[in-house]
């Protein structure tokens, strides 16, 4: 006789939980569906495991009673394959079994059931069995929305980071479209006061200027003028070459990969970073050699992307070196690129601090930083990783501590 009601089970009762209970022996069903309805829980009910595919896929569930045998049929391959499907798979199962079904319970155990209870149902058991169960789920939830937070903000911070980088970037070319554009502008106004000369002589030829004198005049005026005009030309070749290399950087495509040079964006990358540093300040920076394969073909990249890979290596390496040397003149960074049979090879190598053997398992961690706090949130090398491995890559570090660090990046042709 059920003595029980939901008044009397206090905190017990989780009126949220849904349990689904697969049997096809209506007595079970008929007493689980009793007992869990006065524990406040919502009952689903299936006679056979198509039903119960069904009741799953629509209304999910936080518990499962499994009756060992289903239509004369092993529930096993049913629990096995629920176990293998990433929806499902955290739902703890607790096997309904009689006396000569424990060889099955065991095997099912095994297979990933959470418990078992013996026919008939002892409801003290059941209501532990039943009360451990759905603090299993409840913590699994918690555990997932938990990471799920942690997510959220690890891609904030990623977007934030994105923004600072976007700031430095549109800083770093305006810094570097200055120059061009000031020599053109002085070129321009030069060559614009070379013109007003030669309309004034012009002019100033039937007013008693002589032909012989006007003659020596014009090659010197001309001379200057196609000079001026050669610097315009370079000058506004190397302006292009920046806005071209700032449109690459915006990812109006959408950061689709196109057939690109590995070479160019390395190189345009330097000039970027060293830009962003001396804006930021520091005069004294290292030389940053390079030495390229150009046998290296164009391979599908997003420049944008690969581009801040490129640039994370790089400004931890300009960052080492910095701070470890006083002379910078006796720093070192050397970029190389090898085109071998079946790959393209980087090497990004720096002699600054080198890298502490015990966090060299860790330096590809998202947030794991060795900088001093607001250096930044240690998402570099992180993203660095997962840019060249969305590039179908890989990258790997060897170091000495002290002495040197070399990033290598292999890409798949």
């Amino acid at each position: 006789m059920e003595t029980e009601s939901a008044a009397e089970l206090g905190d017990f009762i989780k009126k949220s939980a849904k349990i689904l209970v697969i049997d096809d022996q209506e007595g079970t069903q008929s007493l689980l569906k009793r007992r869990l309805s006065i524990y406040g829980y919502h009952v689903m009910q299936a006679t056979d495991f198509k039903l119960a595919t069904k009741a799953l896929a629509e209304h999910g569930a936080d518990v499962i009673f499994l009756n060992m045998f289903i239509g004369g049929n092993s529930s096993h391959d049913f629990l096995r394959n629920l176990k293998k499907n990433d929806l499902h798979r955290n739902i703890p199962v607790v096997m309904i079994s009689s006396d000569s079904d424990i060889e099955l319970v065991v095997k099912c155990i095994e297979s990933g059931a959470e418990d078992y209870l013996i026919k008939p149902l002892n409801q003290t058991l059941l209501r532990a069995r039943l009360a451990n169960c759905v603090a299993k789920k409840e913590a699994h939830d918690k555990e997932i929305a938990y990471l799920a937070q942690i997510e959220h903000g690890r891609r904030q911070i990623v977007a934030q980071e994105k923004m600072a980088s976007l700031g430095v970037l549109i800083g770093s070319i305006s810094q570097e479209l200055k120059n061009p554009l000031n020599f053109i502008i002085n070129y321009a106004e030069v060559s614009s006061e070379i013109c007003g000369e030669l309309l004034g002589k012009m002019s100033a030829s039937g007013n008693g200027i002589t032909e012989r004198e006007f003659q020596d005049f014009l090659p010197d005026k001309l001379k200057k003028l196609a000079a001026n005009v050669t610097k315009i030309f370079e000058y506004g070749r190397d302006a292009d070459k920046i806005i071209r290399f700032m449109l690459d950087q915006s990812n109006t495509s959408g950061g689709k990969k196109h057939p690109g040079s590995i070479n160019k964006v390395i190189s345009q990358t330097i000039s970027i970073l060293l830009s962003a540093y001396r804006n930021s300040g520091v005069t004294k920076l290292p030389k940053i050699e390079t030495v390229f394969d150009h046998a290296i073909p164009h391979i599908k990249i997003s420049v944008q992307t690969f581009s801040k890979a490129i640039y994370n290596i790089l400004d931890n390496a300009v960052y080492s070196v910095i701070h470890k040397f006083s002379n910078i003149d006796e720093a070192k960074i050397l970029i190389k690129t090898e085109n071998t049979p079946s790959s393209l090879e980087i090497s990004i190598y720096d002699n600054g601090s080198g890298i502490k053997q015990e966090i060299k398992d860790k330096i590809f961690d998202p947030f794991f930083t060795t900088k001093p706090e607001g250096a930044g949130p240690g998402l570099g090398l992180f993203t660095a990783q997962e840019i060249i491995l969305d590039h179908d890559g890989n990258i790997s570090v060897i170091s000495v501590e002290g002495d040197y660090a070399e990033f290598l990046i292999s890409l798949k042709k």
